[in-house]
């Protein structure tokens, strides 16, 4: 009957989002004794929750964190891709483009961790690596004023003082109408308070079968 079939097709549907494992790191003993990576392996899609390392007040992490992490990043993500579509998200401590910081061409942002030239270089090379996507960018192309980040100690909030330094990181397929999982929409929640970030959502459409 009609409601048997509704149950087996919501039943079918709510499989795709329990997950089919879980696992930490990156595979590299020499990042992962930090705790910077979780992984969840979802049936039509993977998705690794990060916080990447912050290249430091005097830069001293910089070799490290566009020498090393980065590199060894994409990799582990490209190994995953080979089963399924992925996403990487989280703080990943770069202010990528012009429009991720509210102050974009002061003198200072050449020397500051996230704005570096190398840390921007380092990340369009992981772009560009499999043609990887950046969601919000490609969603909403001609948006201004839209940052994660805000000084507490600067009081930088209430003028939206920002950076975008958290993203959604996509395989191109999860923007094909074809694909079973589609993403439709990434935005983020700026008067969402508690911490210095705030909160970035990812709407994905998990079509019926």
């Amino acid at each position: 009957n009609n409601s048997a079939n509704d149950d087996d097709e919501n039943n079918n549907n709510n499989a795709n989002l329990v997950p089919l494992e879980v696992s930490y790191g990156i595979g590299k003993t020499k990042h992962d004794g930090e705790g910077r990576a979780i992984t969840v392996d979802f049936p039509l899609f993977t998705m690794t929750n990060l916080y990447v390392p912050n290249s430091g007040q005097k830069l001293e992490r910089l070799s490290y964190r566009t020498k090393e992490w980065d590199k060894d990043l994409v990799e582990y993500m490209q190994r995953k891709e080979q089963d399924r579509p992925i996403i990487w998200l989280g703080d990943l401590n770069v202010a990528f483009a012009a429009r991720d910081t509210w102050n974009e061409g002061a003198r200072h942002l050449a020397k500051s961790a996230g704005t570096t030239v190398e840390e921007r270089t380092s990340f369009q090379q992981q772009l560009d690596c499999s043609e990887y996507i950046d969601a919000f960018a490609k969603l909403h192309p001609d948006a201004l004023g839209h940052y994660t980040y805000w000084s507490q100690r600067s009081g930088n909030r209430q003028p939206n003082k920002g950076l975008r330094l958290d993203y959604y990181i996509c395989s191109p397929q999860l923007f094909e109408e074809d694909n079973d999982a589609v993403i439709r929409d990434c935005y983020m929640l700026p008067d969402q308070v508690g911490s210095d970030h705030c909160p970035v959502v990812l709407e994905i459409e998990i079509k019926k079968k």
